[in-house]
């Protein structure tokens, strides 16, 4: 059994997963500086442009800065390269978003280290900026395992079957669900819900994404027999 712990959130997982994890900060919805910078505690630090901002506003040094400093501030690049941050400093007029080239540099850099993925500042903004992340971030290069997005207010852990995990939260969020990224996931199973699943076919083309609930444990856990499966939490709406 493996443990992961974020904030409010303790994921435990059966069967063998890469054993260090890597947090990546980007552009979108900041997460709340206090929750980062307990979600950044012992894990390498990747900021993309403007993660930098809360990078400095939570007081974490990162451990690689990459964007075009398109979004972020000059003052941010500059505490960065002050506190001899290394930076990886592109042209605005590129092909790829400042996500996919950290993620490029990342693999090149830790070729042979599996890493457990974990984004922040993913979630609001544009649909076509979400879609892009969450896109990039399913097909994460091998050997990293593309594990969790999330903050403060909701959040999304990928289980590629066969794969179980127990979710033990800091009190009951508001709802919970489940999403088939697979054309189909098959043997899911829920308990410690108010609606329990046991064995259930998902498919992409009918997402299962209602507001199911905790029971009265705040210890949930799901499964999956095969495919890929999204378990998604949100603590307020």
């Amino acid at each position: 059994m493996q443990k992961t712990c974020l904030p409010h959130v303790t994921i435990e997982c059966k069967g063998e997963k890469a054993q260090s994890s890597a947090l990546f900060v980007l552009g979108g919805r900041e997460p709340d500086a206090a929750w980062f910078a307990e979600a950044a505690a012992g894990r390498e630090i990747w900021a993309a442009d403007r993660g930098v901002e809360v990078c400095r506003k939570a007081g974490v040094l990162p451990d690689m800065l990459v964007g075009d400093c398109d979004s972020a501030s000059r003052e941010s690049w500059e505490w960065a390269a002050e506190h001899m941050v290394p930076c990886e400093r592109f042209q605005s007029d590129k092909d790829l978003t400042d996500f996919q080239l950290a993620v490029n540099i990342f693999c090149e850099r830790n070729r042979n280290a599996a890493k457990s993925i974990i984004l922040t500042g993913a979630w609001g903004g544009r649909f076509d900026h979400l879609w892009s992340i969450v896109i990039s971030f399913m097909n994460f290069p091998a050997p990293h395992v593309p594990f969790c997005i999330a903050d403060e207010r909701e959040g999304l852990v990928l289980l590629s079957g066969p794969e179980e995990m127990t979710f033990s939260f800091d009190g009951k969020p508001k709802a919970l669900s489940l999403i088939s990224f697979s054309e189909k996931c098959c043997g899911v199973s829920i308990n410690g819900v108010r609606w329990p699943l046991e064995g259930a076919e998902l498919s992409r083309d009918f997402p299962y994404a209602v507001s199911n609930r905790p029971s009265d444990s705040s210890c949930v856990s799901v499964s999956c027999e095969s495919g890929c499966l999204g378990f998604c939490w949100v603590w307020n709406e």
